[in-house]
């Protein structure tokens, strides 16, 4: 029911890093199985841009040194320095779950906009994103969600995101993610539920739970289950940069995960993080979709994207262009196989 489909192209060039010896440039055009969105795959593309990966040490402590003063996220200012709920919607204030701390948003992307500040720490290396450092931070973010469901039932689409460091968006160094919800889902999620009720109509199966079947059969990109929660490479990526998927099974929304299942997303992302560190990344993306809170959707799976993000350096490379922001499309540097065969090496390597 689900076609993995690809076109592969080959151009030829006189290449002056072979002192211009006729070179082969290979591109696959993916399309993705559920929205028929295009990525191209170039091989080679990674080694050619690492340089640009990793990031400049002394940079870095310097940045996290200046950023450190006056951070409103800091556990001596977090109270005094950051916005409170209004009592009609909670009356504490603020959310507290182990050293999580959920406050509105200053300036928010949504009419419903939290940040959860995950640590104490100002920052973190990737390897220091435990289970229940991220776990608390999805039980705050849930906490939320459940009042405000009360509260503001109309308000039902909410989606987790993560943007760590300048690289991937954040404007504030010390680690925190965002709830966002409002009363329209946002333009991924509803493509996602439109074209997932359209396969459901037509197969009489869910996308996604054909789509786990599909690849634990194969196992080319397939990962592994932690709790309900499976983690895959996706075959045509989103973005580009180690892109990793995670699908709960049979959960539509984020108010139907069980206390295990945000155990199973917690504890995969750590790992996924873990093997980013290890590849020497520091920078990172994460959202996580979900259907309407009110209701379950049978042809929907809540699930989770997780990327690397470009280093930190003097030069300021970054990987968002036009080409993903402009024209639409996705591409990936390597050959999602490849990712997936590096990962499950690095994880049973782990066990």
């Amino acid at each position: 029911m689900i076609n993995f489909e690809k076109t592969v192209k080959k151009t030829r060039i006189l290449n002056p890093l072979k002192c211009f010896e006729e070179d082969t440039i290979t591109f696959e055009y993916r399309t993705d199985p559920l929205t028929g969105r295009n990525t191209t795959v170039i091989k080679g593309m990674l080694d050619y841009i690492s340089k640009f990966l990793v990031s400049d040490g002394e940079l870095l402590n310097s940045l996290v040194a200046k950023t450190r003063v006056n951070c409103p996220f800091c556990p001596e200012n977090v109270k005094t320095k950051t916005p409170m709920f209004t009592e009609d919607f909670l009356k504490e204030g603020r959310i507290f779950v182990g050293d999580t701390v959920v406050i509105p948003n200053l300036l928010g992307h949504a009419e419903r906009s939290v940040l959860v500040v995950l640590s104490k720490e100002h920052h973190l290396k990737l390897e220091d994103f435990t289970p229940k450092l991220i776990r608390d931070g999805f039980k705050g973010g849930v906490a939320y969600l459940k009042t405000l469901s009360e509260v503001e039932p109309l308000t039902r689409f909410p989606v987790f995101i993560f943007n760590y460091l300048p690289p991937a968006g954040s404007s504030i160094f010390h680690p925190h993610m965002q709830v966002l919800v409002r009363d329209r889902p946002f333009y991924l999620v509803n493509l996602l539920l439109e074209k997932s009720k359209i396969y459901y109509r037509s197969n009489a199966s869910s996308y996604w739970s054909d789509l786990i079947s599909t690849e634990k059969k194969d196992e080319e990109r397939y990962l592994f289950e932690i709790n309900g929660v499976e983690w895959l490479v996706p075959f045509a990526p989103l973005r580009g940069l180690n892109e990793v998927q995670a699908i709960v099974k049979g959960r539509s929304n984020l108010l139907e995960l069980s206390d295990n299942e945000w155990g199973g997303l917690a504890e995969g992302l750590s790992k996924i993080l873990q093997f980013y560190h290890k590849q020497g990344y520091i920078s990172f993306n994460v959202m996580i979709v979900s259907g309407p809170m009110n209701e379950h959707l049978d042809y929907f799976d809540v699930n989770l994207r997780v990327i690397s993000r470009p280093g930190i350096q003097a030069l300021s490379f970054t990987d968002a262009w036009a080409l993903p922001y402009l024209l639409w499309d996705g591409e990936a540097v390597e050959e999602p196989e490849l990712l997936a065969k590096k990962i499950r090496k690095f994880v049973r390597a782990d066990v």
